[in-house]
């Protein structure tokens, strides 16, 4: 019995070793019975990390999204009148840099290249904000960014609804958090442009 357990314990040293140097994701299994040991390997392959082009398209608007919201918040911080305004703006600058981050961090796993071009109609956007004097900033910011917001979420929740719950594939989570967090900007925006008109 003795003999057992040791060639048992040699053979899965030596499947350990040989394993660690595959250059892939293995999981190892052992199951034990009274007269006989069995392992088993399930190996994950690195190409199940590549992204489909509807996800790189995706993932394309998302961070344009970001930089759209990053630049109207900018503005928000240089022309805002309301404290508010300011503030709100300001939150926005943040929070899109940190999922701009995130978003590059997980592109890089498949090396699929993201840049922050905004497209005419988010350029667009931010000029005729820019060109908004101080008595009227403060309307057309909460105004631009609402709709900016619906449409992002509209885009999100059209990508978003297509991934399986269980699926939670690094930007699979980070869609689906930030459709939620897109809808939560949103809300918070429409409610202070309503504290606004009041």
């Amino acid at each position: 019995m003795k003999n057992l357990w040791m060639a048992a314990g040699l053979i899965f040293g030596a499947v350990a070793f040989i394993s660690c140097d595959s250059g892939s994701q293995e999981q190892t299994t052992t199951t034990a019975t009274d007269t006989e040991q069995t392992v088993e390997t399930e190996t994950t392959s690195a190409d199940t990390t590549a992204f489909s082009e509807d996800i790189r398209e995706f993932m394309g608007y998302a961070f344009t999204n970001s930089a759209l919201q990053m630049e109207l918040g900018k503005l928000a911080v240089e022309k805002g009148g309301a404290t508010q305004v300011r503030e709100y703006g300001q939150k926005m600058v943040d929070l899109y840099g940190e999922r701009q981050k995130e978003l590059k961090e997980i592109a890089g796993q498949d090396s699929a290249m993201l840049t922050a071009n905004m497209t005419e109609d988010q350029m667009g956007k931010v000029q005729e904000l820019r060109d908004k004097d101080s008595k009227e900033f403060d309307k057309a910011y909460w105004d631009t960014v609402v709709e900016a917001h619906k449409e992002a979420l509209g885009e999100f929740d059209d990508k978003v609804k297509d991934f399986k719950e269980t699926d939670n594939a690094p930007f699979n989570l980070w869609a689906r958090n930030s459709a939620k967090e897109v809808r939560a900007h949103m809300e918070e925006a429409m409610e202070r442009r309503q504290d606004q008109k009041n």
